[in-house]
């Protein structure tokens, strides 16, 4: 009994992260750079669920998003990302903002299968 409940709970959890990531896709959908940003946090939301690809795959995936949020988080791809003119939230600019979810989603991307099983 107490391993189906283990498993319910991971079960919910993965929703919510999933769910979570979803509606960081959504919230972008008015943004000048939406569509870049709708179709990274859909697919980070997704890639966990895909039973063809396997921890490694996933890992090196999760280390490439890791990499480009930090990046973008410190500043170092503002020269290349669409302008955009923004107030600051939360004492973070928009890039920040991204960059960060980014991070967030580079750990649901390595440690979401793992939860799943």
């Amino acid at each position: 009994m107490k391993l189906y409940k283990v498993v319910f709970i991971k079960k919910i959890i993965s929703l919510l992260i999933t769910f979570i990531f979803l509606i960081f896709a959504i919230l972008n959908i008015n943004d000048p750079d939406g569509l870049i940003w709708i179709i990274t946090y859909l697919t980070i939301a997704c890639l966990p669920w895909i039973n063809i690809i396997n921890q490694k795959k996933l890992n090196i995936f999760a280390i490439l998003i890791f990499i480009i949020g930090s990046f973008i988080s410190l500043g170092l791809l503002n020269s290349i990302m669409p302008q955009q003119y923004d107030d600051q939230m939360i004492s973070l600019w928009e890039y920040q903002r991204e960059g960060i979810g980014l991070i967030l989603g580079a750990l649901w991307v390595a440690l979401g299968k793992k939860l799943l099983n």
